[in-house]
């Protein structure tokens, strides 16, 4: 196995003063990204009830915003159930080894929605998931896109060798977290906002922030408490948007706002 070499070490030892921190995620997929030219990373945890607790997910897709926040949480809220390694790999009794490192290419996923949602429309080409097989039993896992091309032999050692105390320090910030905390969305509501409102659809200011937030994947409350508005207003203006936009719903919005990221 490929062992750590001193600049890697360093990052990882520089990524301890973050556990706990709300910038752990990030911090965590910078040195990500180093090991293994990873695109973006998500983390969750199995609770005892047989359900899948969403951590967090960072990493920024240049025509899909918001993709590995939204794809995440889709995953824990009924996409984990059809995935067939890691329900595996949380239903093992016991494993000779606390933490392991399983890859998945995206055309070994089976469930044709699943693989849809979380893999072929944003063309993420491969996973490599780390699981800690001790409680809490959580897992972080790392993508990589077409544009990136698959996770080089080189970079699995690397994970591998670095698996076991990412997993130290992902579970030890759960716990000093106490409670699973959102990182923060990239881009933001106001930069998308900010690109709809220039693309000529002539959108009012607070038209642009729900179109945005709609595309980030939250929901109407979440709209609500994020930009200060009455849920009802939030269908409103979401109503209004979507006329001058001329889509129906949200995948109409999020293909017409690929088209101005592509602009």
């Amino acid at each position: 196995m490929l062992a750590l070499d001193a600049d890697n070490v360093a990052m990882m030892a520089a990524l301890m003063d973050e556990v706990g921190e709300p910038a752990f995620p990030e911090k965590l997929l910078e040195i990500l990204r180093k090991l293994a030219g990873t695109d973006f990373c998500s983390a969750f945890q199995a609770e005892e009830d047989g359900s899948l607790t969403y951590l967090f997910a960072c990493g920024y897709h240049s025509t899909i915003p918001g993709f590995a926040e939204r794809a995440s949480l889709d995953y824990a809220r009924r996409y984990w159930q059809r995935d067939r390694v890691t329900r595996q790999m949380l239903s093992a009794v016991s494993t000779p080894r606390k933490v392991q490192v399983v890859r998945q290419a995206w055309n070994g996923i089976r469930d044709p929605e699943y693989r849809r949602d979380c893999y072929e429309r944003a063309h993420v080409l491969e996973r490599l998931t780390i699981y800690h097989s001790d409680m809490p039993r959580v897992f972080a896992s790392l993508y990589r896109t077409r544009e990136s091309g698959p996770f080089p032999i080189s970079a699995v050692e690397r994970i591998e060798a670095a698996a076991a105390l990412l997993m130290a320090m992902l579970v030890k910030h759960v716990r000093l977290q106490g409670r699973p905390q959102t990182a923060p969305l990239h881009p933001p509501i106001q930069e998308i906002a900010g690109r709809l409102l220039q693309a000529g659809y002539a959108l009012s200011g607070r038209e642009a922030e729900v179109s945005a937030g709609l595309l980030l994947g939250r929901t109407h409350r979440e709209i609500s408490e994020k930009v200060g508005l009455a849920l009802s207003s939030i269908v409103t203006y979401r109503q209004r948007a979507y006329r001058k936009l001329g889509v129906s719903d949200r995948r109409g919005l999020e293909a017409l706002y690929e088209g101005i990221s592509r602009a």
